[in-house]
């Protein structure tokens, strides 16, 4: 017989009507697997673990029998291949799982048969992980008991299929083997205990049993919270509570924030996890690796554990990752290795509950941070204000917040570019936005940190202002802080690209000077918008004319003057929208080098000269003038000013 053209589909007759539906002459059922997941939970919360197992063991045990001896009936099999092929057929149809076989040996003995592969997207596994999250072992029972009763039906003798590994524990595939019983040996002897049926006395004393142990589990689990939460109290920080966690648990544990950045870790001396520390990796390889997907899912969108056994990341040890959630923002994430042993449910449950106390710490640590950072930014405020009363208090005010004041500083002034569109782009609402602003302040102090420099750093507004002071015997200028900070933004934020511009203002000799260095940190801004540059760099020292034009007190004044020398350009470019202003600037800009200027425009030299004859024509002067070419760079600079400041 060709099991290939066997076609269960066909035999199938729905008889809505009737109420009835047939494979062949056999009755059938078409169930629902969201009720039947929820019967399998009902079972293992009433039953416990070890009860529920053997249940599904023996009913898929039976439904795999009779559905091998209603196939027996209909399709004759010649030998073990044969029945092995149509097992795999019956069990794909049934829709428990779609079979893959890996390999079959069979030497000719008689109980000399043995077969390997994988069930693909079990049911089983998929409502295991929706009501109870990662198991610690493989869960997939009834597929095993309908595999093994299809087995021993076609061979008329006790086949056992054994699942060894499984997606519901964190596994790439649910894989079985199969042997006869005699092939098995010993080694199968504490899996028949699932295939015996227990009377009822035997059940309720196996589950009383089952019950005083969770009882304990839990009464031990409700100890270690307890002792972890007097840590919070006691104001231990996060590196003495994982290693109080990592004690309990008996592993390395691994706390890194949001970031995927470590912030607390423990070692332990006194087991084989000591050899961990070149071999431990961030949660964010799991969120990396395509194979983990579901993984990733798991954690934070589910916001549930996720188990990682050592084949599953070709890793010496296994892995318990937990999120640390608060609301709806996840945190950071808590793992904990260990290289030999399991998961016990104990370990599971002391590390959910350590996931809450890291929580909780990390949200009291954000809440210190951010009462500091608001306590900085009134006072850097005030300080570029000028809104002290005297110098002495001001420098106390300083000393209260940790910060030297009395040291000659300078003031930075970041904006991000292209902001309002990254905000269009990318739908930030208002907490995003704060969030955003928050890892920019991070950024730029890692920055600081990074050049040895002390500083403060606030937002206000859409830009960030640093005050960094300048040491005596420091190798790092302003510039090379500002320099520092893009590097470090560019990196922190790739994706999407974001770029800074940076106005570096004049050194602050005493406290009155700040409000001054202020201003010019964001005069040296408007110029550099005004030339439309990103990912720039000014300092207002370097300005030169631009310095005296902005600091003109008269601004009418100057815009008098460039609406007399570009009048009537910037007219004919209102009403014809060409740019031939911008033109003109870009020939000044390049020394009046005609190749140059047209490489910047993107236009032909040719075209370029066409458009200085027109802009002369235009304007009604000559570019051969030397007072003349002054006025106009000046009215040049002027607009560039004026139309930053728009």
């Amino acid at each position: 017989m060709i099991i290939q053209d066997i076609h269960f589909d066909k035999l199938l007759r729905l008889q809505s009507e009737a109420g009835k539906n047939y494979i062949k002459n056999n009755r059938v059922l078409i169930l629902n697997t969201d009720a039947l997941g929820n019967l399998r939970k009902d079972i293992i919360c009433t039953l416990g673990t070890e009860q529920a197992k053997g249940l599904l063991i023996r009913y898929g045990f039976s439904a795999g029998y009779h559905d091998a001896a209603n196939s027996m009936r209909d399709f004759p099999l010649s030998d073990k291949a044969e029945s092995y092929q149509l097992g795999v057929l019956s069990h794909t149809f049934v829709g428990m799982a779609r079979v893959t076989p890996l390999e079959i040996q069979n030497n000719g003995g008689k109980s000399n048969w043995l077969c390997e592969g994988i069930w693909h997207d079990s049911y089983e596994a998929e409502h295991h992980l929706k009501h109870f999250g990662p198991a610690t072992e493989p869960v997939c029972w009834s597929l095993a008991g309908y595999a093994s009763g299809i087995m021993s039906a076609f061979f008329g003798e006790r086949v056992i299929i054994k699942e060894v590994s499984c997606t519901a524990k964190g596994d790439p595939h649910c894989r079985y083997i199969g042997k006869t019983l005699t092939q098995w040996g010993d080694e199968i002897l504490p899996d028949l205990r699932y295939y015996q049926e227990t009377n009822l006395s035997e059940a309720l004393e196996q589950t009383y049993d089952k019950i005083r142990e969770q009882n304990e589990i839990l009464k031990q689990s409700i100890a270690n919270y307890e002792q972890i939460n007097k840590m919070i109290l006691n104001g231990d920080d996060l590196s003495t509570i994982a290693s109080t966690v990592g004690r309990i648990i008996g592993g390395a544990i691994l706390v890194e924030d949001q970031f995927f950045r470590p912030v607390a870790h423990s070692l332990p001396t006194m087991s084989t996890e000591k050899n961990l520390p070149a071999q431990v990796c961030s949660a964010r390889d799991i969120f990396n690796n395509c194979r983990h997907r579901h993984l990733a899912v798991t954690l934070s969108q589910e916001k549930r554990p996720v188990l990682l056994p050592p084949e599953s990341t070709n890793k010496p040890f296994a892995r318990l990752i937990s999120p640390i959630v608060t609301g709806q923002d996840i945190l950071g994430y808590v793992s904990v290795f260990k290289t030999s042993g399991k998961f016990t449910g104990l370990a599971q449950m002391t590390l959910e509950r350590a996931a809450t106390v890291f929580a909780l710490k990390m949200m009291q640590t954000r809440a210190v941070a951010e009462t500091e950072n608001r306590l900085k930014g009134d006072f850097v405020d005030d300080l570029i204000s000028g809104n002290f009363s005297s110098e002495s208090l001001i420098i106390e005010r300083a000393s209260h917040l940790g910060y030297n004041l009395s040291q000659f500083h300078c003031v930075l002034l970041i904006n991000v570019d292209n902001f309002s569109r990254l905000i269009d782009n990318f739908m930030l609402d208002e907490r995003q936005l704060l969030q955003f602003k928050s890892h920019l302040c991070e950024t730029v102090n890692l920055a600081l940190n990074a050049c040895n420099l002390h500083g403060l750093v606030t937002a206000k507004g859409n830009n960030t202002i640093v005050i960094t002071a300048l040491e005596a015997n420091a190798t790092c200028t302003g510039t090379d802080l500002a320099q520092a900070i893009q590097t470090k933004v560019s990196r922190r934020f790739s994706k999407p690209k974001i770029t800074v511009s940076i106005g570096i203002g004049g050194i602050c000799y005493a406290p009155s000077d700040f409000a001054q260095s202020y201003q010019e940190a964001q005069k040296a801004l408007t110029v550099i918008k005004g030339l439309n540059q990103n990912n720039t760099v000014l300092s207002f020292d370097s300005l030169g004319t631009y310095g005296l034009l902005i600091h003109n007190s008269n601004q009418q004044d100057l815009l008098s003057y460039m609406q007399k020398q570009l009048g009537k350009l910037l007219e004919y470019d209102a009403r014809h929208h060409t740019q031939l202003t911008e033109t003109l600037h870009l020939y000044f800009s390049h020394d009046s080098n005609i190749k140059e200027a047209a490489k910047a425009a993107a236009v032909t030299p040719s075209g370029f000269k066409y458009r200085i004859r027109k802009i002369c024509e235009i304007g009604g002067f000559t570019l051969k003038e030397p007072d003349k070419r002054f006025d106009l760079q000046m009215a040049l600079k002027i607009w560039c000013v004026s139309r930053a400041s728009e």
